[in-house]
């Protein structure tokens, strides 16, 4: 690089940092008013004002910008040089809200989902194939965690967005309610109970099938309350596993219904009780207030929150 070169770069460096951007709005005015006194009728703005942007644009320029006198208003060849480019920014100004709004249409990238284990929604399968629909450019990363796990996975940002019941509300999260998900106890085709409907405390001495740490807090409490699960036979976190375990007849164990309801109307399951609101737990769409805003993220909320509240 010459020196010369080096010192118009940083000469123009230094003209940006002291130009007033206000200045070029005046000047636009000005010449889009065809005069000074014009434009300050038409901004509402005092004559003198006008004028004095006008002197300090031309002051930082170094050049006079228009002939004002008897003979009227006109641009100096400079004038009409800085208009061509003051013209320009305004149509890049104008377009603004236009690339705004396409920016949002036009949303890529990874959504990183995290779900509790085999939950079964209607709700959920609209808001999925509806998000892809309207934003196929964003790939959906869904994994299956606990729903204890969730929370924590949250919090530190790991996820954008988590699908799951909950034992207390964090204060640096968002809960936007999805719905309730019924549970209830059920046993194989094979059990000596399939078919019949038996009170909770008469399920206390069957041998039954944990669902460890996937198993809500509202279902534990329900469990414990009445009983159940006092002889263990299978332990396992993953859902489709119990229900493999309870359609071979292996023990009785709680499960969601929509999860189940397939088995149930094959034969293959049958419900031990009565539906109740004790064996249910509302699920909730997690987010982190405080994570760096993210397009894809925002969109699936909005979208998901618009389906859930139609319900």
């Amino acid at each position: 690089m010459h020196i010369q070169d080096g010192d118009f770069i940083r000469g123009m460096q230094k003209f940006s940092r002291r130009l007033d951007w206000n200045l070029l709005k005046t000047f636009h005015d000005i010449v889009q008013a065809n005069g000074i006194t014009a434009a300050a009728n038409s901004g509402w703005r005092k004559q003198s004002t006008i004028s004095l942007a006008l002197q300090r644009l031309e002051s930082i320029i170094g050049s006079r910008l228009c002939q004002r006198g008897r003979a009227g208003f006109d641009l100096t060849d400079e004038g009409r040089i800085l208009y061509d480019y003051v013209k320009k920014i305004y149509a890049n100004i104008e377009e603004i809200p236009d690339a705004l709004a396409n920016s949002k249409d036009y949303v890529s990238g990874v959504l990183d989902i995290a779900v509790i284990s085999n939950f079964s929604s209607r709700i959920l399968d609209d808001i999925y194939v509806k998000y892809n629909w309207k934003y196929p450019n964003v790939i959906m990363n869904v994994d299956v965690l606990t729903w204890d796990s969730i929370t924590k996975c949250i919090v530190n940002n790991d996820y954008d967005v988590g699908i799951s019941p909950i034992l207390y509300k964090h204060s640096d999260l968002r809960y936007d309610f999805l719905m309730i998900e019924y549970h209830n106890v059920y046993c194989g085709r094979g059990h000596r109970l399939f078919g019949k409907m038996p009170s909770a405390s008469a399920l206390a001495d069957e041998t039954f099938i944990l669902t460890g740490s996937d198993e809500p807090d509202s279902l534990t409490s329900f469990r414990l309350r009445h009983r159940l699960g006092q002889k263990v036979t299978a332990r396992t976190p993953n859902l489709e596993e119990a229900r493999r375990l309870t359609v071979a007849g292996v023990g009785i164990c709680i499960l969601p219904e929509q999860f189940v309801a397939g088995d149930v109307e094959g034969g293959l399951l049958w419900p031990l009780m009565e539906r109740s609101e004790e064996m249910s737990c509302d699920i909730y769409l997690i987010s982190n207030e405080y994570a760096p805003k993210r397009t894809a993220r925002e969109a699936f909320l909005a979208s998901a929150v618009d389906i859930a509240n139609l319900q």
